[in-house]
């Protein structure tokens, strides 16, 4: 009989499960075993017996409802097994139909319930009314799961026959093709396989919502009833509901369901104002951490968050297509609130960036507002950050969420993909870039508040986004960008400097093509604007624009800022030894150089200021720049031996002071993009070139230079890399740069 029963359908590619058994046997293994009892529950007569059959099931429903508590207890130990195996239907993008929680093995699971305290268990809906008549469930939440149940298989049936084969996750690579199969429709901000995973979404949530309800229901009758009475008392208004809610967060209440049935009950309006006990209330909530984020997710499930914030709703059950995020927009965001509020609490014994983050965050309310708040722009329509800062600024104007807090969340909202898009995607070698960062979050607090957005957001996107290379990146940006701000390199006030002078430079070059203007300031180093007065800037437009040739030098001669002194510009494609031969042409040319600033631009172009002067006369004529112009083109062609030159013109000219001792100095933490050389030493001509000519020997870049003199003494300062674009950090390589340069400068 097994033969001719069972191997039909194993031919067929059914999986059948088989075993005889006495009714007594069947009997001891349901009550050893919750998935035979549950599936005793299930079974239905075919064949045989009809009377052997039906004592067999009636011991094993007598067993179960002798014993209803330990039955429900086992039944939601194993809902809460599903949940931690299978995730849940209401959060993950590729949902398990079947076993996730809030699929179908959950509303399995509230008939179950129903039959062990029932008296049916039969056919239809006779279960459900056994639920209505203990009052375990609402009438709302029974029209919920028969919506929800006929949905859910409509949405397995479809995806067994577009799969061909028996599966019950609903992989992205099906969902576009069950959307047409289930009628759903591209709409505005929502593709088709995004509606039919929200309609998924929304279902699964509401089905895990009366699981867990009716399972508390049923297993606190009392405790429930007399909280009941309690809230009915105390939930009049909004603010009352609010605080009902951070009591149960802070672990001052009990979060049971019949709290959410009162609340639900609350005759809220469609958009609730906010009042000053409302918003402490709901910030209550946000510190509280986990139970903050479960609070939350209760209000979301009973309807009410979305009335507190109306923005919620565009995000709510929202799905994510990229590689990297593994939840729903709205799921995500409290995720990323619940590991902000672990991160402030406890930082990772294995970040120390983070325990240092922690400390620094004084005002947790912004960054935890920030925290919930950061992707609420993800509603389909255009770049979410832009739009979310918008959304966000709206929802704290109305809170009346007062400044800092409100300033730090916008802040954030706006600038949560800074550190993340620019660790991974930029070069951190990138003087300017550090400096750009550093200029956006202005104060060592807000880099702090970032940092810890940033690690709870990539954490709560998925494991692709969280990765040791990632954090590694992310953590020597932050470092770098942490000494800037430290410095005083960078901060509020160097940031508005130099947003103005940006702005002027603009302004001055306002009849030149907008593109051409922009890609000269993206060019020039953050440093460059900062110290070079908006009309020189705007001078040396027309120098370095279009850019120079491969061995093109430009110049250019005007008045210096004091009687008697030249400004002199030269512009030319940057390669080692250029600063050394315009210093040795200078001195060629009887020019002293009074100070220095060399800067390179982005392209490779290097734009040197000077402040020169005549060593024995004030006026120098055009032919005498002519004939620097010509000497330089030659030096830097390589036409030109400046080395014998230089010396040749020194014994014309008297020695420098004694006394005056030299002194290298090379310093590896002034900056965490090169190798700082400051020279000191008595002034004499060609001095630039000596030093610089020692530089290129030893195959040096120069990056910037700041040349001053000093009566008769020179300190100069070389910010350089070597060869390979590395900061010099080999102590030969150290030591064998002081040598040379003493060498070469007490000759």
């Amino acid at each position: 009989m097994a033969e001719r029963l069972f191997y039909p359908l194993w031919d067929a590619g059914f999986t059948v499960g088989h075993a005889v058994r006495t009714a007594r046997e069947c009997r001891a293994l349901a009550a050893q075993r919750l998935d035979a009892a549950t599936a005793i529950l299930d079974a239905r007569f075919l064949a045989g017996d009809e009377e052997l059959f039906a004592r067999m099931r009636e011991g094993v429903l007598e067993d179960v409802g002798a014993d209803s508590g330990g039955f429900l207890a086992k039944l939601r130990e194993a809902a809460e097994h599903r949940r931690s195996r299978f995730g849940s239907v209401s959060q993950l993008l590729e949902p398990d139909l079947k076993e996730g929680a809030g699929g179908l093995r959950d509303i399995h699971t509230v008939r179950w319930a129903a039959i062990a305290v029932g008296s049916s268990g039969g056919p239809g809906d006779l279960w459900m009314r056994d639920l209505d008549a203990a009052g375990s469930l609402r009438r709302s939440e029974r029209e919920g799961l028969e919506t929800a149940e006929e949905f859910l298989v409509r949405v397995r049936s479809a995806l067994h026959l577009e799969s061909g084969k028996k599966t019950d996750r609903v992989h992205l690579d099906h969902q576009p093709s069950l959307a047409a199969i289930l009628g759903f429709r591209d709409e505005p901000g929502l593709r088709a396989e995004d509606g039919l995973m929200q309609a998924t979404f929304e279902h699964g949530r509401q089905v895990e919502h009366v699981r867990e309800m009716v399972l508390d229901r049923l297993l606190q009758p009392h405790a429930a009833a007399t909280e009941s009475i309690r809230n009915e008392m105390q939930l009049r208004t909004p603010a009352d509901a609010m605080a009902a809610f951070a009591g149960a967060a802070t672990g001052q209440a009990a979060l049971t369901p019949d709290l959410l049935d009162a609340v639900e009950g609350l005759p809220l309006p469609e958009e609730v104002p906010w009042s000053a006990d409302v918003r402490d209330a709901f910030l209550r909530i946000l510190r509280a951490g986990d139970r903050g984020v479960a609070t939350l997710e209760a209000m979301d499930r009973v309807g009410v968050l979305t009335r507190f914030l109306p923005e919620w709703e565009a995000v709510r059950c929202r799905p994510q297509r990229d590689p990297y995020h593994r939840f729903t927009v709205d799921v995500h965001l409290l995720e990323t609130l619940g590991a902000v509020a672990r991160l402030l609490e406890r930082p990772p014994t294995d970040d120390p960036v983070a325990d240092r983050a922690a400390a620094s965050v004084t005002d947790r309310d912004g960054l935890l507002l920030g925290a919930i708040l950061h992707d609420i722009g993800k509603t389909g329509q255009g770049g979410h950050v832009e739009a979310g800062a918008r959304v966000a600024a709206a929802v704290l104007d109305r809170m009346a969420v007062p400044d800092p807090s409100a300033g730090l969340a916008r802040f954030l909202v706006a600038n949560h993909l800074l550190l993340s898009d620019t660790a991974v995607r930029r070069n951190l070698e990138d003087e300017d870039l550090v400096l750009d960062v550093a200029a956006r979050v202005g104060d060592p607090e807000r880099l702090a508040a970032l940092y810890l957005l940033t690690t709870a957001d990539a954490g709560a996107t998925g494991p692709h986004a969280s990765t040791p290379w990632r954090a590694t990146l992310l953590r020597e940006l932050v470092a770098k960008v942490q000494r800037v701000l430290e410095r005083g390199e960078m901060g509020t006030e160097t940031a508005t400097r130099l947003a103005e002078r940006t702005s002027a430079i603009r302004m001055l070059l306002a009849a030149e093509p907008p593109a051409d203007v922009e890609a000269f300031l993206a060019a020039m180093p953050r440093g460059y604007v900062l110290a070079v007065a908006p009309e020189a800037a705007a001078r040396h437009f027309h120098q370095v624009r279009p850019w120079p040739g491969a061995v093109e030098v430009r110049t250019a001669a005007e008045p210096g800022p004091r009687p008697g002194t030249h400004a002199l510009t030269v512009v030319a494609r940057d390669r080692p030894g250029l600063l050394a031969r315009t210093a040795g042409t200078l001195a060629l040319s009887g020019l002293s150089i009074l100070s220095a600033r060399v800067f390179t631009t982005e392209q490779g172009v290097a734009v040197d200021l000077f402040e020169v002067a005549g060593v024995f006369e004030e006026e120098i004529d055009q032919e005498r720049w002519r004939k620097f112009r010509t000497l330089l083109r030659r030096a830097v062609e390589g036409r030109l031996s400046l080395e014998h030159r230089v010396r040749d013109k020194r014994l014309h000219y008297p020695p420098p002071r004694a006394g005056i001792p030299v002194k290298v100095t090379v310093d590896n933490q002034a900056s965490d993009f090169y190798t700082v050389i400051e020279v000191g030493a008595a002034d004499r001509i060609g001095l630039l070139f000596d030093v610089t000519r020692s530089f290129a020997d030893l195959d040096l870049d120069v990056h910037v230079a700041k040349v001053a003199t000093y009566g008769e003494r020179v300190v100069d300062a070389f910010y350089i890399r070597d060869a390979l674009g590395r900061k010099v950090e080999d102590p030969e390589t150290i030591a064998e740069i002081e040598r040379a340069v003493t060498a070469r400068l007490s000759g």
